[in-house]
């Protein structure tokens, strides 16, 4: 009997929220999964889009131009895993939210109910359509689970909109811990193969402290203005109230982690190859995991599906990727660790938009290597160029770009070398681009709009 498989990603779930010494957050479910699975302490992503980095995971290539998105969205490309799934005889199902959709990848799954609305989430009716999908799924099946929850501004019920941003994304995301606890209530654990990960991190403070409830008296005041205050003018009063607080912080630190915490946006694309962003959660679970100690070597999230075909004995034709199986890392085989590509660049060519990005031009490129992290302006390779020494600064505090030349000279060779091989797969590429038709591209600029990326 083939095992179920569930996706699990978790929108901007922070890696130190869930492990190590800074995890603030209630999760007693995913320590125990943790506790029993195998988790991988440094996994990394390509990208700050949300479809950007899916289309990356599903085609277990970097983000090289266009050509995955093109690839990735076309409704005859059969050299996808999806496609590999279904031929290995799996039901393929989602539940996203629909904006992310906008790029055609609901194509490729099996149902037709496989999305939400931006406003659903797990406080407001989306829990009980997620538990009830389990209920009609067909095996074997494949569950690619998507949730926003995490996402700024992190929208929690009416009676804890008086919280800080860091409190709402601790409170959301122990909600998302008891909705796990009741999804493995309902599935065969030792039949299910439970990936759990994230598509990118965010700038949410890990150094603040707990949760702490607001004092008795003052939210009492808070919910007698909120009685008589209508709730869109309390939301903007927040967000400002949220700005200015956050600007205050930064400017009492000399420290460039903590200032950047407080006073950076994964928005600007600028700001957003920082570990902060691209450092990610990846848990194994379930089906034939046996436990071993967190695994510290440098992964990237396009591993995952190659990783998967491998462990369950599946054949894996797909040879153009740039992710492996972490299988022999697992069982403690070598595993050399590969530079991993990242991008703050919109790939929205395919979309056939003009669309304008917010400070598109500041777009960056680079590379994250076991010893260091090196990315500049994605067009010229002398604005912007970072790199950090990330086993000594692994806060990213020091930019040493200046101090060594020659390190940087070595990490513009290996871009080089990503950069060839992109063209020569674009040259090789002559598969047609499905045609976008004008509602798909308003759905597309306004969930642009949403996410606050124009």
């Amino acid at each position: 009997m083939k095992p179920n498989i569930l996706l699990f990603v978790i929108d901007s779930l922070r890696s130190d929220k869930i492990f190590g010494e800074q995890k603030t957050t209630n999760t007693p479910i995913i320590d125990a999964m943790i506790k029993n699975g195998i988790y991988f302490t440094n996994a990394f992503t390509t990208n700050q889009y949300t479809s950007q980095v899916m289309q990356s995971i599903f085609t277990n290539r970097f983000l090289l131009d266009d050509e995955i998105t093109k690839n990735y969205s076309n409704k005859n490309n059969q050299n996808s895993f999806l496609s590999l799934l279904k031929k290995n005889g799996y039901h393929t199902y989602t539940l996203n939210q629909e904006d992310v959709f906008f790029q055609g990848f609901n194509e490729k799954f099996d149902d037709k109910d496989n999305s939400f609305k931006s406003e659903d989430n797990l406080y407001n009716g989306l829990e009980e359509k997620i538990l009830n999908k389990f209920t009609t799924m067909n095996e074997p099946w494949f569950f690619y689970l998507h949730l926003q929850d995490l996402h700024t501004p992190c929208v929690v019920p009416d009676e804890l909109v008086h919280l800080t941003l860091r409190e709402r994304y601790d409170q959301n995301l122990s909600k998302i811990d008891l909705l796990l606890e009741k999804i493995l209530k309902l599935i065969d654990i030792d039949n299910t193969l439970i990936i759990l990960t994230a598509d990118h991190g965010e700038y949410i403070s890990s150094t603040d402290g707990p949760l702490n409830e607001s004092k008795s008296t003052k939210k009492t005041v808070k919910d007698s203005v909120k009685s008589v205050v209508p709730l869109k003018i309390l939301e903007k009063i927040h967000i400002k109230k949220q700005k200015i607080n956050r600007s205050i912080s930064a400017k009492k630190t000399n420290i460039p982690h903590e200032k950047r915490m407080l006073s950076f946006k994964r928005q600007k694309l600028n700001q957003t190859l920082f570990d902060d962003i691209v450092h990610v959660p990846l848990l194994f679970h379930g089906y034939r995991i046996n436990h071993v100690i967190p695994i510290t070597q440098q992964i990237c999230n396009i591993d995952i599906f190659p990783t998967i075909f491998d462990h369950l004995k599946f054949s894996n034709p797909i040879k153009n990727g740039h992710g492996r199986s972490l299988i022999p890392l697992i069982k403690n085989l070598e595993f050399l660790s590969i530079p991993i590509y990242m991008t703050s660049k919109a790939i929205l060519k395919q979309l056939k938009m003009n669309i304008s990005i917010e400070n598109a031009s500041d777009s960056l490129v680079g590379l994250r290597t076991e010893k260091y992290k090196f990315f500049r302006n994605h067009e010229n390779e002398n604005k912007d160029v970072h790199l950090y020494d990330i086993i000594n600064d692994p806060l990213e505090d020091d930019n040493i770009a200046n101090e060594r030349k020659d390190i940087v000279a070595e990490m513009e060779l290996i871009l080089e070398k990503f950069q060839n091989q992109s063209e020569s797969s674009n040259n090789k590429n002559d598969m047609d681009e499905d045609e976008i038709d004008e509602d798909e591209i308003k759905r597309a600029q306004e969930s642009l709009k949403k996410l606050g990326y124009i």
